[in-house]
């Protein structure tokens, strides 16, 4: 079976150095999107791979602007 890589809300903000509320605020606004989160017995989760897939896409798009 393959490992899932994911990564407590709580433990995702304190990477980012990030208040956890604003973590929630860009996920309720829409700033990260849904697909980067899964909810599991009420706790989120960040998908780790994929919220670097969607933040290395972010900046190829920037490059090419």
């Amino acid at each position: 079976m393959e490992k899932f890589k994911i990564m407590k809300l709580k433990d995702f903000a304190k990477e980012l150095k990030t208040p956890e509320s604003t973590i929630r605020t860009w996920k309720r606004r829409g700033d990260i999107p849904a697909e980067c989160f899964v909810e599991i017995a009420a706790t989120i989760f960040i998908r780790v791979e994929v919220f670097q897939g969607w933040i290395d896409g972010s900046n190829n798009r920037r490059q090419t602007i």
